[in-house]
């Protein structure tokens, strides 16, 4: 059976799918047809480049690369898709001028069919893990050239596609190019079936740093200026007790230790901030700070999004959750961006070769017993720790520089 056809017969879950997620706010009510291929916008008369980024992290990943394209082709339009609701505000907030974004739709052959005889683009490009299937095969149909950006496998992926490495390869068989963030991610595609892999510079290396409120930035480092500070950022259920551990372990030599802790979640806030209440920790939470509000709390928990740049610029160390348990790790080089000597723990297979580039300026550690040690240490030596962060910083910002042979080999594909 086609995919085609299959995903006709799946129609009725995919409409009960999407209820479910308007219901939720997963979906806009107002732009719903754009998942069913319907544009809301007008397409422009020149020709266009189809950029598809699932959520957050991809679209944050382009945003440089976007810039940097239209920069030096102002004249060609960008059209860039995503899933999320999220990934749709950023867009919003940073990149309405310079594209036009749409919700992509549903992996539904009439619904891809119709969404692209109405844009006709002149090249698509799917970032990162993007592998679906009616979209893929009805690009190749309207011989649009394909390729692969920022490619990446996580072990779990890789190992799922081997079980079905005959589909794997009936899929990127069809990329014109596959542009691997790695060399390791480039042996899994070829391993796969792609037929034309690159190894590209990966695209969080050029990622611009994270928007940071300068009101609050002053109103925090006011308050705690005479705190000795660091943050554990992104954390997940089973960290914050390691967390609350090295505080306690800490404390012992600091007595004005401030540990910033942002879960990961922030509906997770309530339990966390029970977790440390009962390990005898006083905490602040973020959303409710007033300016007469101050106590000598211990644990400053951040119950809101979008704000880690904030916090990143409070404390020069920075702990990256997620690398405790099976989640495998968030982005350090969201951190590092700003300097911060980083610390991890032993999980980190999501970022393994970002990881890699960074290993010399920054910390693996095993377990909470060396989490504390580290964090010791970088306390105990501070121009140690402000040498390490400012090395992680140009190490990234060296790797950012293949973005531009990226902006020219796409231009390359286009045509235009």
């Amino acid at each position: 059976m086609s995919f085609y056809l299959l995903s006709i017969l799946l129609l009725p879950f995919i409409k009960i799918l999407t209820s479910y997620r308007l219901k939720k706010g997963l979906e806009e009510k107002d732009r719903i047809g754009e998942r069913y291929g319907i544009a809301s916008v007008e397409r422009p008369r020149d020709p266009l480049i189809w950029i598809h980024a699932a959520s957050v992290g991809e679209t944050i990943s382009l945003i440089p690369l976007i810039k940097s394209y239209k920069e030096n082709y102002p004249n060609h339009n960008i059209l860039l898709t995503t899933t999320t609701v999220t990934a749709a505000s950023i867009i919003e907030q940073r990149l309405s001028d310079l594209c036009i974004h749409q919700y992509v739709p549903f992996d539904v052959g009439p619904w891809v069919r119709q969404f692209l005889k109405y844009w006709k683009p002149q090249l698509a490009v799917l970032v990162e893990s993007e592998l679906w299937p009616n979209i893929i095969i009805q690009i190749h149909k309207m011989k649009i050239p394909l390729v692969l950006l920022n490619a990446r496998l996580s072990n779990r992926s890789y190992h799922r596609w081997l079980k079905f490495r005959f589909l794997a390869r009936q899929l990127l068989s069809r990329f014109s190019l596959c542009l691997a963030q790695s060399p390791s991610m480039a042996k899994r595609l070829i391993h796969l079936g792609a037929p034309k892999v690159e190894v590209m510079a990966n695209l969080k290396f050029a990622a611009d740093p994270l928007p940071v409120s300068v009101d609050k930035l002053q109103k925090l480092s006011r308050l705690f200026k005479d705190r000795v500070i660091w943050v554990a950022a992104s954390t997940h259920a089973g960290e914050e007790e390691i967390v609350i551990q090295t505080h306690h372990d800490l404390k012992k030599r600091f007595p004005n230790l401030l540990t910033i802790l942002i879960p990961r979640h922030p509906n997770r806030c309530d339990k966390v901030k029970k977790l440390c209440e009962d390990s005898g920790l006083s905490v602040q939470s973020h959303s409710v700070l007033q300016n007469n509000s101050f106590f000598d709390f211990e644990i400053y928990l951040v119950d809101t999004i979008g704000e880690l740049g904030l916090f990143f610029s409070l404390s020069s160390i920075v702990f990256i959750g997620g690398s405790f348990v099976s989640v495998e790790g968030h982005n350090p080089i969201e951190p590092v961006l700003f300097k911060c000597t980083v610390l991890w723990g032993p999980r980190m297979s999501n970022f393994k070769d970002v990881c890699a580039h960074l290993s010399d300026d920054c910390y693996a550690v095993q377990t909470q017993k060396e989490l504390a040690e580290g964090v010791q240490n970088l306390f105990l030596n501070p121009e140690k720790a402000k040498a390490l962060g400012a090395a992680a910083f140009e190490t990234v910002k060296k790797q950012a520089e293949g973005v531009q042979e990226t902006v020219h080999l796409l231009k390359a594909f286009y045509g235009g």
